[in-house]
């Protein structure tokens, strides 16, 4: 007999840019509204990391900035090619979505009206055996349990969730701790991990790391910046991990560089493991019209793409 084939987890891991093809706000827009630095000259250019400009710019009072705009968090819908591409999503076999996006346009796009209300949101949320209750911060074990059309998906809010401003990581005080989190559950469950795959299946999923580190991991609209540093220490830790891991896949438009420049971030992404899938798209150029229109061209033929290696990872 040939070798039986574990049954891997399939798992997307979504950031913003489906957002922002369909005219969603930007990491940035965030950082602008939560401003409230009056030392700060007004429209100053800021280049610090994303998670240091946000203690900048709030005065390192983000806690209170956010809980001022948490409107702006919970995401509106109204293209309706936005929606269908969402809904898309839902639809395919994932058994876990990571979203680093605090926003619940997923959990909007399945319903059929589209309504979403703080009650609805209460109702899906459930959490793992690993933890007693649902964690008010550092949302280790705590998911939404997404039903749409007769299946159900996980969705984990990786970097916390509007309607609960105490979860949200934006700063690196918060990056740190959150990290320090996961390493050391990482670290405890070692044990457990190579047991579980030693009696010939996949370690149960107790947390999102764990789906990070034992499903087959699908990065799609996520632009991995450098200071997503929780996500890079994952990668360094599923390809240094003794038991099996599954694989991972980054796919993005394909870049245009300069003759003797290399995409640093992509080869370092190699070098960690990682697939680099660019979708033969070289559109997303021109006017912001032309940009948004190259971009959901983009993201269709990558959920292809994905939608097909789900089907041999499944067989």
């Amino acid at each position: 007999m040939g070798e039986q084939k574990t049954a891997r987890p399939q798992v997307l891991l979504l950031g913003n840019g489906i957002n922002r093809a369909f005219g969603g706000g930007s990491w940035g827009q965030l950082i602008r509204d939560i401003s409230c630095n009056g030392a700060l000259p007004e429209d100053c250019e800021l280049h610090l990391p994303m998670p240091l400009r946000a203690i900048l710019v709030t005065g390192d009072t983000m806690g209170a900035s956010l809980r001022r705009v948490g409107d702006i968090l919970y995401g509106k819908l109204g293209d309706p090619g936005h929606v269908e591409m969402l809904r898309t999503l839902v639809e395919m076999d994932f058994d876990h979505i990571l979203t680093t996006n605090f926003s619940y346009e997923l959990e909007q796009a399945a319903q059929e009206d589209l309504r979403l209300s703080d009650h609805m949101l209460r109702a899906m949320m459930r959490h793992t055996d690993a933890s007693r209750l649902a964690e008010a911060r550092y949302l280790l074990y705590t998911y939404a349990a997404l039903e749409w059309r007769g299946r159900q998906t996980k969705v984990w809010h990786v970097h916390g969730e509007g309607r609960k401003p105490d979860s949200i990581i934006l700063g690196h005080y918060y990056y740190a701790n959150l990290l320090e989190k996961i390493s050391s559950y990482v670290r405890a469950e070692g044990a457990r991990y190579r047991r579980e795959q030693e009696r010939g299946g996949t370690p149960q999923i107790k947390s999102w790391a764990d789906a990070f580190l034992f499903g087959d991991v699908y990065i799609l609209g996520f632009g991995f910046d450098v200071s997503e540093f929780d996500l890079w220490w994952l990668l360094n830790r599923k390809k240094r991990e003794r038991a099996n891991t599954g694989r991972t896949w980054f796919f993005a438009p394909a870049e245009r560089l300069e003759e003797g420049r290399i995409n640093e971030k992509e080869e370092l992404l190699k070098v960690l493991g990682v697939e680099v899938r660019h979708c033969d798209s070289l559109r997303c150029r021109g006017t912001p019209i032309e940009r948004s229109l190259g971009f959901r061209e983009f993201y269709e033929r990558a959920m292809e793409e994905i939608a097909a290696l789900m089907r041999e990872n499944r067989a």
